[in-house]
C-alpha cells in the first residue's frame, strides 16, 4: 500500500470510528478496497478486491458494512437500472475530522443536503423560491433551528449553544 493510500486509509478509519463504527480485519479490507476505486462499483468487485487484504471478507459483511457506511454519510450508493446498487466514497469522506461534526449550522447543512437528496429521489419539493431574500433566509435558518431543538428535545437531547473552537 502507497503511503499516500495509508494516509488516506488511516483518516477513513478515523472517520468510521468517530462515527461509532467497529473496525474488524474484513471491515478494514473494504474500506482499503473502496480507496482503491476511482469510480463507483457494485458489491461483488468490492468483495474482490477486499479478498486481496483479507481472504475471509464474505459478501453479506461487503452488503452490511456498505449499507453502515452509507447511512453514517461517508459513501454513496448509486441504484442501478438493472438492479445493482452501485458504491463510491463520498469526498469528504476522506477529510480530516473537524470540529464543524458538532456544528448545529453542519447539522442543518446536512438536513438540507438530506432534503436535496429526497428531493432527487422525487419525494420532495422545494417549496422556497429562488429569488428568497437574505432576511427571509435568516428567518428560516432560525425557524430550522427551532425544529432541530424541539426534536433534540424529544429524543432526550439538547443542543447546546455554538462554541469556537481554538487550534
Amino acid at each position: 500500500m502507497k503511503a499516500d493510500t495509508h494516509d488516506a486509509l488511516h483518516v477513513l478509519q478515523q472517520r468510521c470510528k468517530a462515527q461509532g463504527l467497529v473496525l474488524t480485519s474484513s471491515r478494514n479490507a473494504i474500506l482499503s478496497a473502496l480507496l482503491e476505486q476511482s469510480d463507483s462499483r457494485d458489491a461483488v468487485p468490492l468483495l474482490q478486491a477486499a479478498q486481496a487484504y483479507h481472504p475471509a471478507t464474505s459478501i453479506g459483511t461487503v452488503y452490511r458494512f456498505l449499507r453502515e457506511l452509507e447511512l453514517r454519510g461517508l459513501i454513496d450508493a448509486f441504484a442501478q437500472p438493472h438492479g445493482r446498487t452501485r458504491w463510491q466514497l463520498r469526498e469528504h469522506a476522506l477529510a480530516a475530522p473537524t470540529h464543524a461534526a458538532n456544528d448545529i449550522c453542519h447539522m442543518v447543512a446536512q438536513v438540507q443536503d438530506f432534503l436535496h437528496t429526497l428531493e432527487q429521489l422525487g419525494l420532495a419539493e422545494c417549496a422556497a423560491s429562488p429569488d428568497v431574500a437574505s432576511t427571509d433566509l435568516e428567518a428560516s435558518n432560525h425557524r430550522t433551528l427551532a425544529v432541530l431543538h424541539e426534536i433534540a428535545g424529544h429524543l432526550g437531547y439538547r443542543l447546546l449553544p455554538r462554541q469556537r473552537h481554538t487550534a
